[in-house]
């Protein structure tokens, strides 16, 4: 029997789907640990998928390579780097950490992204553009379970007219395709694929799915250890990383993108020794470091942009963009001029605050934003970043959370997972296409979008 999903029933059979969803979480791996590792639970996801505008879905794919260029090249430029976080490098000692980890010279040796541009659904007139968030260039995660939840989607709703409305999502089979790639120019028979992850990660089965696929389906051997581990037993020889009797042809992070997981000197020393080595790191400091917040300030300047890209590029990539302002800045906006700062102050829910570094969590908005503001000095508001609200319409929403069906608007956000693959720095890619998408929706009431975090729940697209 058909179920029309153009009506209000359309909720109320997404709401009966929960014991079915459940099920099926369990089955394919749409599950976390809980924060003290104890029990295994589905993470939150979405009952009903967000019927979604074809054309935003396809400007946010068509974009992502895009994006993926410009971050090659701007990574390459070490001097660049050290120009734009100047300022940065004085007052977050992360950022300054990082960028010490950087050779003079950056090493000729194969370079890969595994990345994600996340954007919002943002109306303008009769359109709907996609306005980038960020490029998440370091530990871009859950594309396996992603793909599981269009799967389950795609399941449950068979029977229904959104049967054949579905973007059919195979992040994970991407991501196992990139490595593949990678590993035929990188990889030999007497080296590892070295994934560097958390001890306790409440995310270990997006992870497993992926390895076991890669050591199984395609022998490629792969270790697993924590930057401490990596810092305390890795050493070069010869130029080469070996770690534990096995040379590092790749180095892939699933850690290392906040100041609380370097918690000693050992977990440094990991990066220095990656950059120091053949291996390839991805991402590399470079990379990370060009992923800073910073850079999104300063490629939004059209001249600067145009020092990476072609003009009908740098046309594609401003559509996307939102402004940016340093905390003391001179900014024009709602008709008023004056300092960003005083500007958000007076205007609060028009700007997020955020920190150069990844900014999951960490962000200031609102009443929280305002007191941040006025009590940090000139030389600490280098540290952060003033963004504009992305503004989008809600919708209804059915999902699944702590075992709960919840009905309500909600927001959404859009990341398209990106693939990039050359020779070295500067070379033109071997590989470079977007490959897949996440999904997180959440509550209109609420601001940050981790899902592991539990502040949004895993969606599937479908077309309106």
């Amino acid at each position: 029997m058909s179920v029309s999903c153009t009506q209000d029933r359309c909720y109320e059979f997404a709401a009966s789907l929960a014991p079915a969803a459940t099920q099926f979480a369990y089955t394919h791996g749409i599950v976390r640990y809980t924060k003290d590792l104890s029990r295994v639970v589905p993470l939150p996801m979405s009952l009903s998928p967000w019927r979604a505008d074809p054309q935003m879905v396809k400007d946010t794919r068509e974009i992502t390579p895009v994006y993926n260029r410009l971050y090659a090249r701007v990574s390459a430029q070490r001097d660049f780097l050290a120009e734009g976080l100047a300022s940065a490098r004085k007052v977050d000692p992360f950022v300054a950490r990082l960028f010490d980890c950087l050779p003079e010279t950056l090493p000729e040796k194969p370079e890969l992204f595994i990345n994600r541009n996340d954007c919002m659904p943002h109306v303008e007139g009769e359109e709907v553009v996609p306005k980038q968030v960020e490029m998440n260039l370091m530990a871009a995660s859950l594309g396996v379970v992603s793909a599981s939840v269009n799967r389950m989607h795609r399941y449950l709703y068979a029977e229904t007219e959104l049967a054949d409305q579905f973007y059919v999502n195979n992040a994970g089979d991407d991501l196992v395709d990139t490595f593949v790639q990678a590993w035929k120019l990188i990889g030999s028979r007497d080296s590892v694929l070295l994934w560097i992850v958390d001890p306790g990660e409440p995310n270990i089965f997006d992870m497993r799915a992926t390895e076991t696929r890669l050591v199984v389906d395609h022998g490629i051997p792969l270790l697993r250890c924590s930057l401490d581990e990596l810092g305390s037993e890795g050493n070069l020889q010869n130029g080469d990383l070996h770690f534990r009797g096995r040379k590092v042809a790749i180095a892939y992070f699933r850690i290392g993108y906040a100041p609380t997981h370097y918690t000693t000197p050992n977990c440094w020393k990991a990066r220095e020794l990656i950059e120091a080595s053949s291996a390839v790191s991805v991402p590399s400091v470079s990379v990370q470091l060009a992923n800073m917040k910073k850079f999104q300030h300063i490629l939004a300047d059209p001249a600067t942009l145009r020092r990476f890209v072609d003009e009908r590029e740098a046309r594609q990539l401003e559509r996307t963009f939102v402004r940016f302002a340093r905390l003391e800045d001179e900014l024009e906006w709602r008709g008023q001029r004056g300092k960003a700062r005083d500007l958000a102050i007076a205007h609060p829910d028009d700007f997020v605050m955020k920190p150069h570094r990844e900014g999951g969590a960490n962000n200031f908005f609102g009443p929280d934003m305002v007191a941040q503001l006025k009590t940090l000095s000139v030389e600490e508001s280098e540290a952060f970043i003033l963004m504009e609200m992305i503004r989008q319409e809600p919708f209804r929403s059915i999902r699944l959370v702590n075992g709960q069906v919840e009905d309500g608007p909600c927001f959404t956000e859009l990341g398209v997972f990106g693939v990039y693959l050359s020779a070295g720095p500067g070379a033109e890619p071997l590989l470079n296409r977007e490959g897949g998408y996440l999904l997180r929706t959440k509550d209109q009431a609420n601001k940050e979008g981790l899902v592991l975090g539990g502040f949004s729940f895993m969606d599937s697209v479908a077309t309106l």
